[in-house]
């Protein structure tokens, strides 16, 4: 049996492996295996996924584009072996941004980092947003735009302050959160699932999942096969959260890799499962669920159950929420800091530092809740649009950090990791190849039909903004290296552990 390192030298190693990469422990390490996978699950939130979108697929597509958590599901997963084998091998906040940088090159990470923050801060608001759109009627009788700006506002607010205080506190509070929704989500589909099997009398049962008949009336084709699938492409999101904290995470090589796999796995199977359950469970018809006053869900729940059950998925639900908030700004504010730790923002000086005391940046905290509040407060349709931005920017993110493996395996700069996460040469060149085919793919289902142009016009802008910074400041500087991420790549210190080799081993490894 091999014997594991003593916490201290666990802890001694972590900071000499960050030393070596080129930056000084200043972070505080206190994230453990779980917590880590608590950040994961939090930031994909099956249950928001389930509350705000449930009946996206329906109203397009029918009941028959469950399915399409399938074959999105088989392309996260190679994103996801790609992005545990960079993992192991460079665990620093940051992630994509420095990946793309150090196996890459500073030009490309930087468009991979600018994309990840447009993602985080456009979705910070978003989930504010979410958040306030689903619980001010329960607070005002009719509440307005106004009403629910400020809800959205103290939920930012809330999440600010957790982040700040640190990350021991604010992990705490997501790992409570977490829990509740791991439990609570599944047990109320395990309850449901008995009733559709013994009690229920009225519902659709599994013929559903089989119906191309849109609650919309629109006819079954390729525009509404793809809007179908932004559902699952939307809520398997977030997932990679885990190695953004690397530096706040304990043994971060083996911990980053195995919690992303997962909680992507846990997300992705829970979420194909649940959704599956709950339209089975439909009442009355599938015209009648989506367009019931409350969340379709709600009424799935109050009809077979009574009102007690909804309740309780209600205030699962916001306990989901607001840990989804939290964890989305803990990720945006590790990137802005590993972003301007490298001068790579304008005030990247003040942005960089880390509160002796909390051992947090508290500077980049308050920026992204600031750029939160600023977007809330703008006007419901300005919001919309850059809320509509989070999914493509996520996937421009994906796809950036693939393109970079590609240009650093020719370049032979992807260091080996023995004892850690390996995928060997070919196997990480084919599941990288078929990644960027697949982010591709639905970079175009988020943007090309009609109704995502928006989405589509809102990304161009923000990232036109990171090209002008790019042309005028970074690139002469990158060029000359005066910015840009430090140190070198260096192999992991020595373990004990046997080195992986080939992708039995490494799927062993991340389970």
């Amino acid at each position: 049996m091999n014997s594991q390192p003593e916490p201290s030298s666990i802890d001694e190693r972590d900071a000499q492996e960050l030393a070596g990469l080129g930056y000084t422990q200043r972070l505080h390490r206190a994230i453990g295996s779980y917590t880590s996978f608590s950040l994961g699950f939090s930031m994909v939130s099956i249950t928001t996924g389930i509350f705000t979108a449930f009946s996206t697929s329906l109203l397009v597509l029918g009941g028959v584009g469950i399915w399409l958590w399938l074959p999105v599901t088989a392309g996260v997963l190679m994103i996801a072996f790609v992005y545990s084998h960079l993992g192991a091998r460079i665990p620093i906040s940051g992630y994509a941004y420095q990946w793309s940088s150090r196996v890459g090159n500073p030009h490309l990470g930087w468009f991979t980092g600018w994309s990840a923050l447009l993602a985080f801060i456009a979705g910070t608001a978003g989930v504010g947003t979410t958040f306030a759109d689903v619980f001010a009627s329960d607070i005002w009788k009719s509440p307005t735009q106004h009403d629910i700006q400020l809800l959205t506002a103290a939920a930012i607010i809330f999440c600010f302050i957790l982040n700040l205080v640190g990350v021991k506190i604010a992990t705490l509070f997501n790992n409570v959160a977490a829990s509740a929704e791991l439990i609570g989500t599944f047990a109320i589909g395990f309850i449901t699932l008995l009733g559709l099997l013994f009690f229920f009398h009225h519902d659709q049962g599994p013929s559903l999942l089989f119906s191309a008949h849109a609650a919309n009336g629109s006819h079954f084709n390729i525009t509404n096969l793809g809007l179908a699938a932004l559902l699952p492409i939307f809520t398997l999101i977030g997932w990679e959260g885990c190695a953004d904290l690397a530096e706040e995470t304990r043994n971060p090589r083996r911990t980053a890799p195995r919690m992303m796999m997962r909680s992507l796995l846990v997300s992705a199977i829970g979420g194909f499962v649940l959704f599956a359950i709950f339209q089975m469970a439909i009442p009355h018809g599938v015209p009648t669920a989506v367009n019931a006053p409350q969340s379709p869900l709600i009424y799935i729940l109050d009809e077979q159950f009574g009102r007690v059950m909804g309740s309780i998925f209600k205030a699962i639900a916001f306990v989901a929420i607001i840990s989804c908030l939290l964890a989305n700004m803990a990720v945006a504010t590790r990137l802005m800091y590993s972003l301007s730790r490298d001068r790579m923002l304008p005030a990247s000086s003040v942005l960089s530092k880390v509160n002796d005391r909390t051992r947090t940046p508290v500077a980049s905290i308050v920026v992204v809740a600031l750029f939160g509040l600023i977007i809330n407060a703008l006007s419901a349709g300005i919001v919309t649009r850059v809320i509509s931005i989070v999914t493509v920017c996520y996937y421009l993110t994906y796809l950036l950090t693939l393109v970079s493996v590609l240009v650093g395996r020719r370049a032979g700069r992807i260091p080996a990791a023995p004892g850690y996460f390996t995928l060997h040469d070919r196997r990480l060149l084919t599941l990288a190849g078929l990644g960027i085919v697949y982010t591709a793919v639905a970079i175009l289902a988020l943007t090309l039909p009609s109704v995502n142009h928006i989405s589509a016009e809102y990304s161009a802008g923000g990232l036109l903004i990171g090209v002008a910074w790019w042309a005028l400041y970074l690139r002469p500087r990158l060029a000359s290296r005066e910015i840009g991420p430090r140190g070198v790549i260096p192999e992991p210190v020595a373990t004990a552990v046997t080195p992986l080799e080939g992708a039995p081993q490494a799927t062993a490894e991340l389970a």
